[in-house]
């Protein structure tokens, strides 16, 4: 706008509250700098709208602005219709407030997560991507077979030493192990 400065439309991103399962939907933001930039394309678009030549539309924008201005430093401030407010600091800065669109433009969408356990998905793991299926492959506990060595062993121990007292026994291996002269 010349002689008052540069507005512009921004949207900001779309808000995700995950406790309570909502999506915030995207809001346009107008912003007011005091800097002016290159009118023409909105002078082209004056014109083209009204009817009338580029330069007359030129000179009927600028008769507004400067008609805007002096409403400002008149007034508190200079209301625009269903955009906003602008008005002067102590500082004599022009400002704009934007005005609040209704709820129902900007209405929250619920979001419920979907688990869809038979279907295969890529996720990322680490630096590493790879898909949920290697990954529930990768991270079950495998049932391994119950080491039972023990048992092995304390039936062969015992075999021996059945062997051995069956030996032992039936032999007269008794001088082996000390005198066997009666006293």
């Amino acid at each position: 706008m010349p002689g008052l400065g540069t507005f512009s439309i921004h949207k900001t991103a779309a808000e995700a509250d995950f406790t309570n399962r909502i999506i915030a939907a995207p809001k346009p933001v107008i912003q007011f700098i005091n800097t002016e930039s290159n009118a023409d394309g909105l002078v082209a678009y004056v014109a083209f709208s009204s009817g009338k030549s580029p330069q007359a539309a030129a000179d009927a924008l600028n008769q507004y602005c400067d008609d805007l201005k002096h409403k400002l430093y008149e007034a508190p401030g200079v209301t625009l219709d269903e955009v906003g407010s602008l008005f002067v600091d102590a500082n004599g800065w022009i400002n704009f407030r934007q005005e609040e669109l209704p709820e129902s433009f900007l209405q929250s969408v619920t979001a419920e997560r979907m688990i869809h356990p038979q279907s295969e998905h890529q996720i990322l793991v680490g630096d590493k991507e790879t898909t949920n299926t290697v990954m529930t492959e990768l991270l079950t506990p495998k049932t391994a077979a119950k080491d039972r060595w023990w048992i092995w062993a304390i039936v062969l121990g015992t075999v021996g030493v059945l062997l051995l007292l069956i030996y032992f026994s039936g032999s007269n291996y008794a001088a082996l192990l000390g005198n066997t002269t009666k006293i």
